[in-house]
């Protein structure tokens, strides 16, 4: 898959290619060349997953952050 379209991929799809990449080195049958490419294309997986986690991270603490508070469930903290 290109680059362009990894950035894009939802980190729900990227989980469930990631998922389908897992299953089919864990079956065995892939040559040692496909072996190789699947593990490539799951480190590549990975990382669109942790980059999407990063940036809903970063969004959620900025949220926190503009509402002054640490916890957002946290309600006498908000003072809602």
């Amino acid at each position: 898959m290109s680059e362009a379209k990894d950035k894009k991929m939802t980190y729900e799809d990227a989980m469930a290619e990631l998922r389908q990449t897992v299953a089919k080195l864990s079956e065995g049958k892939a040559t040692l060349d496909e072996s190789l490419k699947l593990y490539e294309r799951g480190i590549e997986l990975v990382n669109i997953c942790e980059t999407k986690l990063n940036e809903v991270t970063a969004r959620i603490e900025a949220v926190n952050k503009a509402n002054g508070t640490t916890d957002p469930l946290n309600i006498s903290e908000s003072g809602v």
